[in-house]
């Protein structure tokens, strides 16, 4: 629940704050932005899976910013535009957690109702 309020309080923030970015760190915000929602994504999956380990999603968490952000600034140093193969990548990744996280709530829902078919089926042959 702390979170949550954390997350509204942030965006609240966010919302109605000023706050320039020099140009020049446009694409690593854009890339950090899209490695903090995957690792959000894959870590909601493995909560799912009761695989979730706090300490290997901070080094997964940090180790991809890590990455990204090299690879984006030897794109910079090249002068070839590596924060949008990045960007690819990790939305790639987040469509692919987002399917699998829809197909786990729709067997969930799918078994819900069948069990919810099942008990009310003795109950319509009584009347």
């Amino acid at each position: 629940m702390i979170v949550l309020i954390g997350l509204l309080i942030g965006l609240i923030i966010g919302l109605f704050t000023n706050v320039t970015i020099p140009a020049a760190l446009i694409p690593y915000l854009a890339i950090s932005t899209l490695v903090g929602v995957e690792a959000l994504s894959s870590s909601y999956i493995s909560i799912l899976r009761k695989e979730f380990a706090p300490g290997r999603f901070l080094i997964e968490f940090l180790a991809n910013l890590l990455i990204a952000g090299l690879l984006a600034a030897l794109g910079a140093q090249l002068e070839y535009d590596f924060a949008l193969v990045i960007a690819v990548v990790f939305a790639y990744r987040i469509f692919r957690n987002v399917s699998f996280l829809s197909r786990h709530f729709y067997q969930r829902l799918s078994a819900w109702q069948k069990t919810r078919r099942k008990t009310s089926e003795p109950e319509s042959r009584q009347l």
